[in-house]
C-alpha cells in the first residue's frame, strides 16, 4: 500500500512512533495510581506526604516543557525525545527500589523531567513530517495514544494487583518497556529525524514574542480553563455523585469511565472534523458549550442516575471531539515559528489550570456542596469558551 487512510508510508510510521511514545508517557502518569497505597504502607508516608511526589512530577513536567522546546529547536525532536522517555523510564521503574518517602519525591521529580520533553517534541516532529492538510488527524492520532495510555495505566497495573504480582517487580517492568523504547526510537531515528521531513523545522520564538503575542497567550488561558473544566470531573465527579445520589464509589465510578471512554471514542472523529473545516473556532466554541451544558444539568440533581451516565457521556465526547481542533488552532497561533516550542508553552497551562482549581474543588466537597462541583467545571468550559472567541478576533486582526 502507498498510503494508509491518504497518509504516506512515511507519516505513517512517525505518527506510530510518536503516538506510542504518547501512550507511554500518559502510561506512567497514571499506572502509579493502584500502588499509591500499598507505596504509602511500605515507606511509611501519609498520603499528604505522599502527594508530594505528584505535585514533584507536575511542577518538574510544567516547569520545563518551553525550556525543552527550546532545546527541540536547538538539537532536534529525535534525540530530545530519547532522552526524555529514557529519563522516564528510569524514574519511575526505579520506584521499585523505593525504602524511604524522600526516595519517592525524587525519582517522581526525576520522570517528571523526562516526561516534559513529550509535547514540544512531539508536536515538532509531526508539524515537520506532515503536511498541513493531515494535521488535524496526525494530532488526533498522538492525543488518541496519550489518552488510551491513560485509560490503560491503572486498568493493567489493577490487573497486575489482582494476579498478585509484586508491585515493584509490576513498576520495574514500566521501566523495562520504556528503555526499550527509547531503543527502538535509536534504531528507527532516521523515520522520526528532521533529514527526511518533508518540511523545514521552524525557529522558536523569542521568549518575549511567547509572552507578548496575544494569540499564543489567549491559548495558554484556553489551557488553564480547559483543564480547569476536567479536572473537576475526573477527580471529583466520582465523591460528588456518591454523595447526591448516595451510591457506593464502584457505582459512581461508572459515570466517570463512561466519560473517559467516550473522550476516547470521538478523539480520532475530532481529526477528520479538523482536517474537514477552517473554522475550528466554531468546532471548539460548539462542542465545549455543549460539553458546558452537559455538565450543568448534571449539577441540578434532577435526572435519575441512569440518565446522568448518558448525559456525562455526551460532556465527554465533546471534550474529545474538540481536541484536534484545538491543536490545529495551536499550530495557526505558532505561524512561521516552531510549533514544538509554542505548543510546549500553552500546554503548560493544562498543568497549572488543574492545580490551582483542583482545591476549590475539594472545599466544594468539603462544604457539602457536591452540585456545585458540577456548576464550577461548566463554568470554567464557558470560560474557555470565551478564550477562543478572543483568540479568533485576535487573529483577524492581525490579517
Amino acid at each position: 500500500m502507498a498510503s494508509v487512510l491518504n497518509f504516506p508510508q512515511r507519516e505513517v510510521r512517525v505518527i506510530g512512533l510518536i503516538s506510542v511514545a504518547h501512550f507511554l508517557s500518559h502510561f506512567c502518569m497514571t499506572a502509579l495510581v493502584p500502588f499509591y497505597t500499598v507505596i504509602s504502607s511500605e515507606i511509611g508516608a501519609s498520603w499528604t506526604n505522599l502527594s508530594w511526589g505528584i505535585v514533584a512530577y507536575v511542577v518538574c513536567t510544567g516547569i520545563l516543557q518551553t525550556p525543552m522546546g527550546f532545546l527541540v529547536d536547538r538539537i532536534g525532536g529525535r534525540r530530545v525525545l530519547i532522552g526524555g522517555l529514557s529519563l522516564l523510564a528510569m524514574g519511575i521503574g526505579s520506584i521499585g527500589f523505593i525504602t524511604e518517602l524522600w526516595h519517592f519525591i525524587a525519582l517522581m521529580a526525576v520522570a517528571g523531567v523526562g516526561n516534559s520533553v513529550f509535547h514540544p517534541a512531539d508536536y515538532s516532529i509531526i508539524s515537520v513530517a506532515v503536511e498541513e492538510k493531515r494535521l488535524g488527524k496526525a494530532f488526533s492520532c498522538h492525543t488518541f495514544g496519550g489518552s488510551s495510555g491513560m485509560v490503560a495505566g491503572p486498568l493493567i497495573m489493577a490487573i497486575a494487583l489482582n494476579y498478585d504480582v509484586p508491585w515493584r517487580t509490576a513498576i520495574g517492568a514500566i521501566g523495562v518497556v520504556g528503555i526499550a523504547m527509547a531503543l527502538m526510537f535509536l534504531v528507527f531515528g532516521g523515520t522520526i529525524g528532521e533529514g527526511g521531513a518533508s518540511k523545514r523545522r521552524a525557529a522558536a520564538p523569542p521568549w518575549r514574542e511567547l509572552l507578548l503575542s496575544r494569540p499564543i497567550l489567549l491559548m495558554f488561558l484556553f489551557y488553564i480553563c480547559a483543564s480547569a473544566a476536567n479536572a473537576g470531573i475526573v477527580h471529583f465527579s466520582v465523591p460528588a455523585l456518591g454523595k447526591m445520589y448516595d451510591i457506593p464509589v464502584v457505582g459512581a465510578a461508572v459515570a466517570l469511565t463512561v466519560y473517559q471512554l467516550c473522550g476516547l471514542a470521538f478523539v480520532l472523529p475530532g481529526g477528520l472534523l479538523a482536517d474537514w473545516t477552517k473554522r475550528h473556532d466554531l468546532v471548539m466554541t460548539a462542542c465545549l458549550l455543549t460539553a458546558a451544558l452537559m455538565i450543568a444539568v448534571i449539577g441540578f440533581d434532577l435526572l435519575p442516575f441512569w440518565l446522568v451516565i448518558g448525559v456525562i457521556g455526551v460532556g465527554g465526547a465533546m471534550r474529545g471531539l474538540v481536541n484536534a481542533a484545538r491543536d490545529v488552532s495551536v499550530r495557526h497561533s505558532a505561524g512561521e515559528h516552531s510549533v514544538g516550542t509554542v505548543f510546549a508553552f500553552v500546554s503548560s497551562g493544562f498543568l497549572f489550570g488543574g492545580a490551582i482549581t483542583l482545591p476549590i474543588y475539594g472545599l466544594l466537597l468539603d462544604l457539602g456542596s457536591p452540585q456545585i462541583v458540577f456548576w464550577t467545571s461548566a463554568f470554567f468550559s464557558v470560560c474557555s469558551v470565551l478564550t477562543i472567541t478572543l483568540h479568533s478576533r485576535s487573529k483577524k486582526s492581525e490579517l
